[in-house]
């Protein structure tokens, strides 16, 4: 699902000049490792709109999903992704709207992908024909697809990638601001390494 029509053909445009993208010599990308569960979390900061995304294990996601009703079949598409814990945070003085059909992310083979939101999955799920409460259970636990943050405010929810174990990914987040089309980039995202 695209989010404003507007701001998806003005992006469309923008790529054809910005393409391949110059990473901003002021992004810092912060890495910790949890001591108790080994699990990694990174952190940038660009012009007061700060990114957090931190790992979750695939026994994890299968266990939030099977609590949220999903059949075994969803939840192991789901544990077998990348998926994370997504922060975003408008700590800027001026309000902020972010869509995540801008953002992108840059595996190690150098190939631009788009993410996994919720519209995707529930897509991919369709025929399977979820009931409604399990379908808003799965819906509310998704990072939102587009949101506009006043200064402070913020949101979490998880993202997926579809990569492979182990995969060492940069993410390029985007939102609009004042009316201007702003970038940051979250640098050597890795993902959970998992048993096949």
């Amino acid at each position: 699902m695209l989010c404003s029509k507007t701001s998806t053909i003005t992006i469309h445009l923008l790529l054809l000049v910005l393409m391949p993208w110059a990473h901003a010599q002021d992004d810092f990308t912060y890495h910790s490792v949890a001591y108790d569960s080994g699990l990694s979390t990174w952190e940038t900061d660009k012009q007061g709109v700060h990114l957090r995304l931190t790992q979750i294990s695939p026994d994890q996601a299968r266990a939030f999903m099977q609590g949220r009703g999903l059949d075994e079949k969803s939840v192991d598409e789901f544990a077998h992704t990348c998926v994370y814990m997504t922060v975003l945070r408008n700590d800027s003085k001026l309000p902020i709207k972010y869509c995540l059909a801008e953002w992108r992310y840059l595996p190690e083979d150098g190939t631009t992908q788009l993410m996994l939101t919720k519209h995707d999955w529930l897509a991919r799920w369709q025929p399977r024909k979820f009931s409604k409460p399990v379908k808003l259970a799965f819906e509310w636990s998704q990072f939102p697809v587009e949101q506009t943050f006043a200064p402070g405010d913020w949101n979490q929810g998880m993202s997926t990638f579809d990569l492979p174990a182990g995969t060492r990914f940069d993410v390029l987040y985007r939102w609009w601001q004042s009316g201007k089309l702003y970038e940051g980039v979250m640098k050597n995202v890795q993902c959970t390494e998992r048993p096949d």
